[in-house]
């Protein structure tokens, strides 16, 4: 009884993340994921900014991946960049943070990953700030 009960909690655990997980963009055979934590902040507090890049292709990519905020008031923020090498099939998590500041606009901050070179792609999520 106590197993059945934890496997149908755990069940609608998985099934509750697949809806907060945003879905993956794919360019060039390369999937791009990007994910904030916590979702929202009061101004002045700081973000976790997680991205996921997967390589479907065949073949070994050289690019740039690189952050950046742009807040309600439509001032952007450049969060930092990675250069990377992915080999046919491999994937990677690539991490920073986005500190907002006290006197930060209010309101829905876009946050986007962007994949330079060929092919080129970007993935984008939201940091509600108050």
């Amino acid at each position: 009884m106590i197993r059945r009960s934890l496997i149908g909690g755990a069940l609608a655990l998985i099934l509750v993340s697949m809806t907060l997980v945003p879905a993956p963009v794919s360019a060039a055979g390369v999937n791009l994921t990007v994910t904030v934590s916590p979702t929202s902040v009061l101004a002045g507090e700081w973000a976790g900014v997680s991205g996921i890049v997967v390589n479907n292709s065949t073949a070994k990519i050289k690019t740039t991946v690189t952050f950046s905020a742009v807040d309600s008031c439509g001032t952007k923020t450049d969060l930092g960049y990675n250069r990377l090498m992915l080999a046919a099939g491999q994937s990677v998590l690539i991490t920073t943070a986005y500190p907002t500041s006290a006197s930060a606009c209010r309101g829905t901050h876009t946050i986007t990953m962007t994949m330079a070179g060929r092919g080129g792609g970007s993935a984008t999520t939201t940091l509600e700030v108050q």
